[in-house]
């Protein structure tokens, strides 16, 4: 059963996907499978790889498609790309929440051959979705080049749209220590500077710089917010500043000795 609050147009996107990949299944038993997806993308445990970010990475697809060489599978692939997360409580931050696209893959072609659809597609959105997880440097296959776009099409979004993806992506690693989520995503961050390219269709050559600056925004960011978490608080003497010193009266021998050598005590008064 599709959740309440998801969109129903994305059941009837799904099903047109199914049947024009050429799946001759039961139109209900379709929709009970694409209910099944669309559960998982609304467990309300994920912050950034919910809901949302499926309906803009489906959105994208829609302006990038002309580009596609079989929009339907890059649209399956889109349904299934993040099906299955990785990490969670008690994974490492690098891992935390990320999007498994080794098991959604297998998933993916699990649940549309079950559907019916000629083994060579299920085996092409199977072989989307994996190479999504691998990102080669230059992608020459148009069907992965439209996945990929859409996929990352966040990065170029305006720079407080952008700053709810950071934050919703930290939320999904909560449960790691800070300086390890701050030192894994820059990591990341770094690596996207590093490329010659982040996108890689021809109608994306706008969100280019969009991206790189909202990347960089990121990065001073997240090198500000490390420095502040790995550096360690001032000390303090504590016994000094914030307890008063208390000493037992001085005996009439030691009154004699202090006077007779002219010492004052070193023990601040107070």
């Amino acid at each position: 059963m599709v959740p309440a609050e998801t969109p129903q147009w994305l059941l009837a996107v799904w099903s047109r996907a199914v049947v024009e990949a050429g799946s001759p299944a039961p139109a209900a038993e379709i929709e009970r499978m694409g209910a099944k997806v669309l559960e998982r993308w609304a467990n309300p445990s994920r912050h950034f790889h919910g809901m949302n970010h499926l309906i803009m990475v489906l959105e994208k697809i829609d302006e990038l498609s002309q580009e596609a060489s079989c929009p339907c599978l890059v649209r399956l692939a889109a349904f299934y790309h993040g099906a299955i997360l990785s990490g969670g409580a008690g994974a490492s931050a690098v891992n935390a929440w990320s999007e498994d696209h080794s098991l959604s893959a297998d998933l993916a072609e699990g649940q549309l051959r079950h559907l019916e659809l000629p083994a060579a597609k299920a085996t092409r959105v199977r072989q989307l979705i994996a190479d999504l997880g691998a990102r080669p440097p230059l992608i020459k296959d148009p069907d992965l080049a439209v996945l990929c776009d859409a996929e990352r099409a966040i990065l170029a979004a305006d720079p407080r749209t952008y700053r709810c993806y950071a934050r919703d992506v930290r939320a999904e690693c909560a449960d790691a220590p800070l300086p390890e989520v701050l030192r894994a995503r820059i990591a990341v961050l770094r690596a996207w500077l590093a490329k010659d390219r982040l996108f890689h269709t021809s109608g994306t050559a706008a969100w280019e710089q969009a991206a790189r600056n909202n990347v960089e925004a990121e990065l001073a960011r997240s090198a500000r917010e490390l420095a502040g978490a790995e550096t360690p608080p001032a000390l303090t003497n504590t016994w000094l500043v914030h307890r008063p010193f208390v000493s037992a009266p001085p005996t009439a021998d030691a009154g004699r000795n202090l006077a007779s050598s002219g010492s004052h005590s070193a023990i601040p008064q107070h």
